[in-house]
């Protein structure tokens, strides 16, 4: 879930999940038709209404990694709505790829001017601090994350997240294969952003921590994503 704020910086809503609500009505619409589209999303609000009291703190606006939280929320609204209608964990999972592709429907040229504020001393310096924090473990229901210094030739930085919210969100509420859909959207926005992202592992596919590195411009690779959709998780079992 590292890229939902760029995707806020784009719109400039006062809503932050704005973007999220309407790529949600257009891949409901699109997949399902206007009818159906219209009880689904008004569902998935509720749904989302309903969990937002139960998010935990980990701190607010102070927090980084409040936001991704707040993202991985909003998509288990769309996961008890649709799950509620029978839709299994594999198509829910194509849905939520789906909404963030939709919106990364935007001129390359721009979503890399944006990508671009993601690098640079800045940038990485307020990451470097966030995961410092993270690891005073302040709030149990924080992720935990290790800042990894570039080494220029290979990757410009990196993080190491080795306890990761969304994923105790989702299994406080029996959803955690959940996890490893969410997982792909990062996909999606480092190929969009430009970001180069290349991630071998994830703690929702059973490893011990997710290991994001960044350069900027080379090809995004997202190991489940290992030949395009479908995902080839290490555990095929779509079960819940």
């Amino acid at each position: 879930m590292m890229g939902g704020g760029a995707f806020y910086m784009i719109f400039r809503d006062s809503d932050p999940l704005k973007p999220f609500y309407d790529a949600t009505r257009k891949v409901y619409q699109n997949r399902f038709g206007d009818n159906i589209a219209v009880t689904l999303f008004s569902e998935t609000k509720q749904a989302y209404k309903n969990i937002l009291p139960a998010i935990p703190y980990i701190g607010g606006k102070e927090n980084l990694f409040s936001e991704w939280l707040n993202y991985g929320a909003y998509y288990l609204g769309v996961y008890q709505a649709l799950s509620a209608h029978g839709y299994p964990i594999d198509e829910i999972g194509k849905i939520i790829f789906d909404t963030y592709e939709t919106m990364a429907n935007y001129p390359k040229w721009f979503l890399h001017i944006v990508g671009n504020l993601k690098y640079g001393r800045k940038y990485e310096d307020k990451l470097r601090q966030a995961a410092a924090v993270s690891q005073e473990r302040k709030y149990s229901e924080d992720f935990v994350s290790y800042f990894v210094e570039g080494t220029d030739e290979e990757f410009d930085y990196g993080l190491d997240i080795t306890e990761c919210g969304i994923c105790k969100l989702y299994a406080a509420y029996g959803a955690n294969k959940l996890s490893r859909y969410m997982c792909l959207s990062d996909y999606v926005v480092s190929k969009a952003f430009n970001r180069g992202l290349v991630r071998y592992k994830t703690i929702a596919e059973g490893n011990d921590k997710c290991d994001f590195r960044f350069k900027k411009g080379r090809e995004t690779f997202v190991y489940p994503l290992r030949d395009g959709w479908p995902p080839q998780f290490l555990d095929s079992s779509t079960d819940m």
